[in-house]
Parts: C-alpha cells; sequence; structure tokens
C-alpha cells in the first residue's frame, strides 16, 4: 500500500513538472499583442493605416499575422513585397527582401483594434514591424510618426514602442498557455490532496 501511494505521488509530481516546463516553453513563445489605436481626436479624417514589416539584412526569416480588426475594411488597399490576406481575415506580412508594406483606407474618429502575432526564425538579423498613419500624400497624419513598433530580434524577444497619445499595446496569453495554465494548477491541487490523505 505504501509503494501504491509513493508511486502515485511520483506520478502526480511527475505530470506536474511535464506541464510546468511545457507552460515555460509557450510562455517563451513569442506572445500576441493586442493593439488599441485611439483616433478620437482625428475624427472625420482619412487616413491609410499602414503595416511595414521590413529586416535588416540577414534578417531572420519572420511573419506578422493580424487579425481581429475591428473597424471597417470597405475602403481601398494597397500592398507591396511578401504580403496575403487581408485586415477583414487575416493579414500575414513577411519580411522578404525588399518592401513589404499594407495599407488600409480608413475613416478615423474611433477605436481601431486589433491583435499582432510574430512567427520569428531563431538566428539571423533582427526585423521591424512599424504601424502609423499616413495621409494621402503618404506623409505622416497630423504629424503623428509611428503609433507602434515592433522590434523583433532573435533570441532577445520582441521589444515594444508605441506613442502613448494615440496607442495602447498589450501582451496577451496564447490559449494554448492558459490551457497548461489550467492544467498545471489542477495537478498542483490533486497533489495537495494527495499530500494530505498521507
Amino acid at each position: 500500500m505504501l509503494k501504491s501511494l509513493v508511486v502515485e505521488a511520483f506520478v502526480l509530481r511527475l505530470a506536474l513538472l511535464l506541464a510546468l516546463a511545457t507552460g515555460t516553453g509557450n510562455a517563451l513563445a513569442s506572445p500576441i499583442y493586442h493593439v488599441a489605436l485611439d483616433t478620437t481626436s482625428l475624427a472625420g479624417q482619412h487616413a491609410w493605416l499602414d503595416f511595414l514589416f521590413t529586416g535588416l539584412d540577414n534578417a531572420a526569416p519572420a511573419q506578422a499575422t493580424v487579425t481581429g480588426f475591428t473597424a471597417d475594411t470597405g475602403g481601398v488597399t494597397l500592398a507591396e513585397g511578401d504580403v496575403s490576406g487581408s485586415l477583414a481575415s487575416a493579414l500575414v506580412i513577411g519580411n522578404g527582401s525588399g518592401w513589404n508594406e499594407y495599407g488600409q483606407w480608413l475613416q478615423l474618429g474611433g477605436l481601431l483594434e486589433f491583435d499582432v502575432a510574430f512567427d520569428l526564425g531563431p538566428a539571423g538579423a533582427g526585423t521591424s514591424l512599424v504601424v502609423t498613419l499616413l495621409d494621402d500624400r503618404f506623409g505622416y497624419l497630423a504629424g503623428t510618426g509611428d503609433l507602434v513598433t515592433f522590434a523583433l530580434q532573435p533570441g532577445a524577444g520582441t521589444a515594444v514602442s508605441a506613442d502613448s497619445a494615440f496607442a495602447a499595446v498589450s501582451a496577451i496569453p496564447e490559449p494554448g498557455s492558459l490551457a497548461v495554465l489550467g492544467t498545471g494548477l489542477l495537478l498542483m491541487m490533486a497533489t495537495r490532496r494527495f499530500g494530505r490523505r498521507r
């Protein structure tokens, strides 16, 4: 009986260790970022919501995937380089050689929200995704400059900068990470209960 209890405790602790190790791997993966651009101060104006994804020479292969866009996407779009899809469903931009850019013509006046996730190769130089608003002549709208910049560097994570007057960026957990966290918590509770029974 004692041997059976020891084996059961060992198996529970091993399962907990595996769940936590898997969760650590997910935590180290690139998170999904939620971006909210507040354009209420620019109400009534039109602009290009512009995504520019470029890498340095010898950049690690990378993709940015934009999903969950909340505004009307019925306007004109422009795409150049390694770009597929649209903001209406899912926009995928690669950092292939040259200029990789997507623009969506929009009427401003509220919140523009979307999520962005990155897939970055393990080695090589860095890549940046810049999000901005451009006027009809492709100049910065009202001098706002770059609203959000994601600087990706293999092995060093993602550095995020945002113009706080217009943009807010927050990392959100991936569904897989939440599942692993829940599994880990359940196993911790089971281990604790088992420890009390002994």
